[in-house]
């Protein structure tokens, strides 16, 4: 056995052993991945990335995928079956039992992106007449599910009446009945219908544990449990980190050369234009810097100042909206209160600069121009650093991935085209 199969920890928990995985060479990786056990594989499976996952699964024989499924819940099975081809997916379906082929037809009927494709049905649901006596012996015969702190009462046609907490019925006499417990917060249920994101804001208001899942006629059909949240959250984090260079899907620290290179020249290629328009700008005063070569020497530090300013209000702005802090009724006393930040800022280092720059070029109005410059920038770094990343939430576009270029772009143009302007008027 070779030093990477023996130094791979097995006795961890799935989602380390995903890790420990991911943070090997491919080579290494395929290797470490062959000499894992059936269940081994089929635990650590869901807690890696897509681009690892596929490249694992193309390795992967179709009556190795079968087998892995058996070992599954219903939304990680339908997550390999969006990963493989037509054939294999049927063939994975086909092997299932019928319970789990209901299972994972019914998680593949919504979209990856809601509830409904991730809800777990390991649900305790009792009616409401059980006393506590019933209750604890049902679940001293029964699996008690993981992260369960509460039990669902459901009448006779499946309907969801409310959930009382497992500490409320440990607590209780024998004798009562679920009905005479107190019931917890019974009024903030999920839809199957409801996007990740707005499920995980309710876990972050609520604390919750688990909520049930219920279908448009009440029906109960599951849970999500803090496990799930907590993972999305992470995942939304880590999209929204990366998007910000560009590098939205590459999750793989050691994907190959080529096509990390073809990810990265798009982006490239993006801010390439944009450079080109900064520097068409500047152009437009080249007998002035010729005049002047003091303003070619300063000019990096005006675009610096409005770039660092915009990126963070770009950054508290994207967060907000990832919280759902922002909304309609927010965003003008937000804006009051950015520019406001700006104008601070701006005065304190448009007077700094101002005076380095005239003890550096003993030129009083290089530093007048060099601190109106400034506290222009600021003021549009932030007025952009708010309304860019608003605007294209609106328009359903990705704040992240687009608005750090879009607000580099102004912040250059507007930082050159005042600092050359007032240059051209004032020096010249």
């Amino acid at each position: 056995m070779s030093a990477v199969t023996e130094t791979l920890d097995t006795s961890i928990s799935p989602t380390e052993l995903a890790h420990n995985l991911e943070s090997l060479p491919l080579a290494e990786r395929a290797e470490a991945w062959l000499a894992l056990s059936q269940k081994e594989r089929s635990e650590a499976l869901p807690y890696l990335h897509d681009e690892i996952k596929i490249a694992l699964l193309d390795n992967t024989s179709a009556d190795e995928l079968v087998q892995l499924a058996e070992n599954m819940e219903a939304s990680d099975v339908a997550d390999v079956i969006d990963l493989v081809s037509d054939n294999v997916a049927q063939e994975i379906i086909d092997s299932l039992s019928d319970a789990d082929k209901a299972s994972v037809e019914a998680s593949l009927d919504y979209d990856e992106d809601t509830v409904g494709r991730w809800l777990k049905r390991d649900v305790i649901a009792l009616s409401a007449n059980r006393s506590v006596a019933q209750v604890l012996r049902y679940i001293r015969t029964h699996h008690l599910p993981t992260y369960t702190d509460q039990v669902f009462i459901v009448g006779h046609d499946k309907k969801y009446r409310g959930a009382v907490a497992l500490a409320s019925i440990l607590q209780a006499e024998e004798g009562e009945q679920l009905k005479e417990l107190p019931l917890i917060d019974s009024t903030t249920v999920l839809s199957p219908e409801m996007s990740l994101a707005d499920m995980t804001m309710v876990f972050r208001r609520k604390h919750f544990i688990s909520a049930p899942v219920l279908d448009e006629h009440g029906t109960l059909l599951g849970r999500i449990t803090a496990d799930d949240a907590i993972s999305f959250m992470q995942d939304e984090a880590d999209h929204q980190f990366m998007s910000m260079a560009g590098l939205d899907e590459e999750d793989d620290l050691f994907a190959p050369v080529v096509s990390s290179s073809k990810r990265r020249a798009v982006w490239l290629g993006i801010n390439l234009l944009t450079a080109f328009l900064a520097s068409f700008v500047i152009g437009q005063f080249e007998a002035v810097l010729q005049e002047v070569v003091a303003l070619a020497v300063l000019m990096p530090v005006v675009a610096s100042m409005g770039g660092i300013a915009g990126s963070q209000t770009l950054t508290i702005v994207i967060r907000g909206l990832a919280l759902d802090k922002i909304n309609d009724s927010n965003i003008r006393p937000l804006l009051v209160k950015e520019l406001g930040v700006a104008v601070l800022n701006g005065i304190l280092w448009a007077v700094t600069v101002g005076l380095v720059a005239f003890w550096w070029f003993s030129n009083a109005t290089l530093g007048l121009v060099i601190g109106c410059a400034i506290l222009i920038n600021l003021l549009a770094a932030a007025f952009s650093g708010l309304l860019i990343p608003v605007a294209l939430e609106k328009l359903k576009l990705d704040p992240a991935l687009s608005g750090s270029v879009v607000l580099t772009t102004l912040t250059d143009v507007i930082g050159f085209l005042s600092f050359l302007g007032m240059g051209a008027w004032l020096l010249v």
